[in-house]
């Protein structure tokens, strides 16, 4: 069992020490990190807020590996690691952090006993599970680079109609026009945009569903992989490639030309001052 103790405040600690030097030196007691290793690798960081109350409390770590981003068109902040492939069976060193305490504890994962599952099909899932990771982290880079560019151009529109939308009315035109470029680009790997309400479905299979697809079959084989599980794969892969050509060529075909025109705008916000006068 992993052990810490929340240590009590020095009474002797010196009050008039100078707040930016405490700030550096003083032991923060809000949160507790869990860190799992594979032999001397970091395979996964967990953090949570200290418990409010001493006692025995439960932490689940769900025997996976760090994972990685999946396409989105939103660009999302998030302060959590993300979970990714399953570990194989094996031994585990997991250490606690609380303050100034550590506390470390060696796990074993098995395979469930139930099943016969043999070290061949276990690699071959493992193998496969890291390879989709790195495909849809790809995949999420790509579609980030178009989300941002997305928003540059977006405020791009905001700030010269605020100036003066008639001065600049070709620059505006061009920000809607590259912004619609960018949707194309983006529908690729996430499929058009539907607003329709209820239960809807794109003819087009994008990006996301074919991970997905091959997510889900590789990870179900516990016999290891078969045909299906391949073909998907090289399928998302193939995809994933022609999306990322499609991606680049857009940058420097379409968005280089555009970046290069609006960097020579005056958008200063100052106008021509007059002079006024009562006749």
């Amino acid at each position: 069992m992993l052990q810490l103790k929340r240590k009590k405040k020095d009474e002797d600690e010196d009050e008039d020490e100078e707040v930016s030097e405490k700030d550096e030196t003083k032991v923060k007691w809000d949160s507790i990190t869990m860190k799992i290793y594979d032999g001397e690798r970091l395979i996964r960081t967990l953090k949570q807020k200290a418990p409010k109350e001493t006692g025995i409390h439960k932490w689940t770590w769900r025997m996976d590996e760090k994972g990685g981003d999946r396409p989105s068109r939103t660009i999302k902040k998030s302060k959590r690691e993300p979970g990714g492939t399953r570990v194989k069976p094996g031994t585990y060193k997991v250490v606690l952090s609380f303050g100034d305490q550590t506390s470390e504890e060696m796990i074993t994962v098995k395979s469930d006993p139930r099943l016969t599952i043999s070290t061949k099909a276990i690699n071959e899932t493992y193998s496969a599970s890291k390879e989709i990771q790195n495909i849809s982290q790809t995949a999420a880079d790509a579609v980030k680079q178009l989300v941002e560019s997305k928003n540059i151009a977006k405020d791009y529109i905001k700030k010269l109609a605020k100036l003066d939308k008639k001065q600049y009315k070709d620059q505006i035109k061009a920000s809607k026009d590259i912004i619609k470029k960018i949707d194309k680009v983006i529908a690729i790997y996430l499929g058009k945009e539907d607003k329709r309400q209820g239960i809807t479905r794109n003819p087009e299979v994008n990006i996301n569903q074919r991970i997905r697809n091959a997510v889900s079959y590789s990870g179900s084989r516990p016999d290891g992989l078969t045909s299906t599980e391949h073909t998907l794969l090289k399928h998302a892969k193939n995809a994933v490639k022609e999306a990322l050509d499609k991606t680049n060529t857009f940058f420097n075909d379409e968005w280089k030309p555009y970046q290069a025109s609006m960097e020579v705008l005056n958008t200063t916000p100052f106008k021509e001052i007059k002079s006024f006068k009562l006749n």
